[in-house]
C-alpha cells in the first residue's frame, strides 16, 4: 500500500467530500492490484469515529458507457437485498447529490464503495478450502439472481465472451499477419484450429436457447471474493463491472481457469489443472446451483470450462499475432507464452 501525497489526498478529499459529509480527513491508501481501476481506501472521522471507504476510479476508456455500468450494479444490488442470498452486498453509495458517479475536473469517473473490515481476497494460488468456498459464492450469487431479468441489463463490454466474432478477428489476422509472426507459430495456430469444434459446440449450444440467458458475473476469480480474516469464510461477491447477461458456463469456466491450474497464466512451464481444486468448484458450485440449472446447463460445465480456457487462448493469441495491440506485456513473447499456457491448460481441461 502506498500513502497518497498531499496533492493527490487534496483531489481525493474533494471527490470524497462529493458522496460524505465528514469532521476530519485521515488518509488516503492505494489500495488492492486491480488491472482496470484506481482504489484507494480513504479514512475519514464522522462522529468522532474513524470510518473507512472506497474510492475508485472506473476506468472509462475500457467500460466506454460508465452509467450503463453503474445501472447494472445498482439494480443487481438491489435485487439481492430483497432475495434470500446469505452474503454481504457491496453496494455502491449515492453522492450527495444523488448520483452514484462524480466526474472530476479531467473528465474520469469516479464511485464509492463501503469497506469491509477484517477481510481479505485472496492471492496466488487458490487451495481446494478457497476454491470451494468461493464456488459456493458465485453459486449463491447465480441462485439468487435466477429470476432477475437478465435481458434488462446493459452489456458493459460489448462482445466479451463472443468466440464467433473473436475468431472471425483470430482468421483476418491470419490472413493479414500484420507483424509477420504467422510462419513462426504454426504450432500454436493448428493448436488453436484444433479448439474450434469447442466452440462450435457452445455456440450452437447457446443460439439454440438449450443454455438460457442469465445474469453473470464474468469476472469469477479468488481475488472478486471477500473473506473473513478468522473464519476464512466467503463473506461477499465483489467486482460486478462486468455483471451483464450470459451463460453460466462463463462463470463457471472462468473460475475453472483461473482457480484450477497449477501454475500462473503467463508461466512458461507446462501447465496442467488440478483435479481436486476442480473437483472442489464443482461441488461448491452446484451446491447452490443444482436445483434450478438446467440439464444442458449442469452437463455442459465442463465443456464450458474448456471452452473459456480456449477463449483466452484465443485472444492471446490473437494478439501475439497482431503485434501486441491489446494486452500489456512485460517482455517481447509475453504474449506467446501466455497462449501456449493456455492452450496446453486447453488439452489438459477438453481431456
Amino acid at each position: 500500500m502506498v500513502i497518497m501525497m498531499n496533492g493527490d489526498n487534496d483531489e481525493l478529499t474533494t471527490l470524497a467530500r462529493r458522496f460524505l459529509g465528514f469532521d476530519r480527513w485521515i488518509d488516503a491508501v492505494a489500495f488492492g492490484n486491480g488491472n482496470i481501476n484506481d482504489t484507494y481506501r480513504v479514512g475519514v472521522e464522522q462522529g468522532g469515529v474513524s470510518v473507512y471507504y472506497l474510492l475508485q476510479r472506473l476506468n472509462h476508456h475500457v467500460f466506454r458507457d460508465p452509467e450503463a455500468v453503474m445501472r447494472n450494479i445498482v439494480s443487481v444490488c438491489n435485487y439481492l437485498l430483497q432475495q434470500d442470498y446469505g452474503y454481504r452486498i457491496v453496494a455502491p453509495l449515492a453522492a450527495r447529490d444523488g448520483h452514484f458517479l462524480q466526474r472530476d475536473a479531467s473528465g474520469n469517473y469516479w464511485r464509492m464503495f463501503p469497506f469491509l473490515d477484517n477481510t481479505y481476497a485472496p492471492e496466488g494460488q487458490a487451495d481446494v478450502d478457497i476454491a470451494y468456498e468461493a464456488a459456493r459464492a458465485y453459486g449463491a450469487f447465480a441462485r439468487a439472481l435466477r429470476d432477475f431479468p437478465a435481458e434488462s441489463l446493459s452489456e458493459t463490454i460489448p462482445g466479451f465472451h463472443d468466440t464467433d466474432r473473436r475468431w472471425d478477428v483470430f482468421l483476418n489476422v491470419l490472413d493479414e499477419d500484420p507483424a509477420g509472426r504467422v510462419n513462426a507459430t504454426q504450432a500454436e495456430i493448428e493448436a488453436m484450429l484444433a479448439a474450434k469444434p469447442v466452440f462450435d459446440r457452445i455456440s450452437r449450444l447457446k443460439k439454440s436457447g438449450a443454455l438460457p440467458l442469465r445474469v453473470t458475473h464474468n469476472d469469477t476469480k479468488a481475488g472478486n471474493i471477500l473473506f473473513d480474516n478468522r473464519s476464512h469464510r466467503a463473506l461477499a461477491v465483489i467486482d460486478l463491472d462486468t455483471v451483464m447477461p450470459g451463460t453460466v458456463l462463463s462463470d463457471f469456466g472462468d473460475m475453472v481457469r483461473t482457480f484450477a491450474p497449477d501454475r500462473r497464466e503467463d508461466a512458461p512451464e507446462e501447465v496442467r489443472l488440478r483435479e481436486d481444486v476442480l473437483d472442489a468448484l464443482q461441488r461448491g458450485f452446484l451446491e447452490e446451483t443444482g436445483a434450478f440449472l438446467l440439464s444442458a446447463e449442469k452437463e455442459n460445465l465442463i465443456p464450458g470450462a474448456a471452452w473459456v480456457v480456449g477463449e483466452q487462448a484465443l485472444r492471446f493469441l490473437t494478439d501475439w499475432l497482431a503485434g501486441d495491440v491489446y494486452y500489456k506485456i512485460r517482455y517481447p513473447e509475453h504474449n506467446l507464452v501466455r497462449a501456449r499456457n493456455q492452450l496446453a491448460l486447453f488439452k489438459s481441461s477438453d481431456e
